[in-house]
């Protein structure tokens, strides 16, 4: 398993310097925050070849190109039309990129409210981006995350048998499916098997007063509830258990911190990312000895 870090820990800099610094902190990749400041679907070919070679000098590989498409319960039939348009764009760039994997979002309703019509029209429209993503050689990531359909191992399951696609994988994301106390260990990826492509790491916890740092409101199963993002190690998602079952299963592709904690300084980000790196480092050592 490889440390990789989300580039949106670092969207007050350049792609370029988020880049550069990535590979100095000692990160293997560096996943793409797919919008403006790093990457917009507009980039054109030629800044997506001179990317390329950046991240070839710092010798990063670009596990997932992290893209805001999907979300087809908030759109009519035309914006989901566009939304297929634009997933073409980064699907191209992906391509130049060298990066195998494209993630895009089926979206909502929250599965305690969705339907067996919600399922059936967000699996249509994720089989054509599958087979617009097969044309470029990309496969889709469906990232599980609270408030969609793709809440738990079993409904993301549940929403790939619909979408019956060869190139569709699922992106776990235990800090998410904390939030509505799914279970995201050692079962959940039993579950998702050879459907996993790709895990997302960062660390959260339940806290009484919304107005904290870093905190922010969501509806769970529970009623209204508030989150606090925290530093990786210091929160409620026990990241051990997954790290472990990961390294069972023989999963040999890269971890992406997504850490949402605000940097505090002008160096903060900096700081942010490599504290993250060094508690990603020792929770799989950690992971490591307790498989042997």
């Amino acid at each position: 398993m490889k440390p990789a870090l989300f580039s949106k820990i670092l969207d007050d800099r350049s792609l370029e310097s988020a880049i550069d610094l990535t590979g100095e902190l000692g990160y293997g990749g560096i996943e793409i925050q797919a919008s403006e400041p790093h990457l917009p679907p507009d980039t054109s070919h030629e800044r997506a070849e001179t990317i390329r070679n950046r991240l070839d000098e710092a010798g990063l590989s670009v596990p997932c190109l992290a893209t805001y498409t999907g979300y087809y319960d908030q759109l009519t039939d035309s914006e989901a039309e566009a939304e297929l348009e634009t997933l073409e764009q980064y699907a191209a760039l992906a391509e130049i990129l060298d990066c195998k994997l494209v993630r895009h979002k089926p979206g909502g309703p929250p599965l305690r409210d969705a339907t067996d019509d919600d399922f059936e029209r967000a699996a249509g429209y994720v089989r054509r981006a599958a087979d617009v993503a097969a044309e470029y050689g990309r496969t889709i990531g469906i990232e599980i995350h609270a408030g969609r359909l793709v809440e738990t191992a079993d409904s993301t399951m549940e929403l790939l048998d619909l979408i019956d696609r060869q190139n569709v994988g699922v992106i776990h994301d235990a800090g998410n499916m904390c939030i509505v106390d799914a279970e995201y260990g050692r079962a959940s990826i039993e579950r998702l098997a050879d459907a996993l492509v790709h895990v997302h790491v960062k660390d959260l916890q339940r806290v009484d007063d919304p107005t904290l740092p870093d905190a922010f409101e969501t509806e769970t199963n529970r009623g209204e509830e508030s989150f606090q993002f925290r530093p990786l190690g210091e929160g409620d998602v026990d990241h051990l258990p997954l790290f472990t079952a990961l390294v069972e299963a023989g999963y040999d592709g890269y971890l992406t911190d997504e850490c949402s904690v605000t940097p505090d300084g002008e160096d903060g980000d900096i700081d942010v990312a490599r504290r993250e790196l060094e508690a990603l480092e020792r929770t799989i050592e950690r992971a490591r000895s307790a498989a042997d």
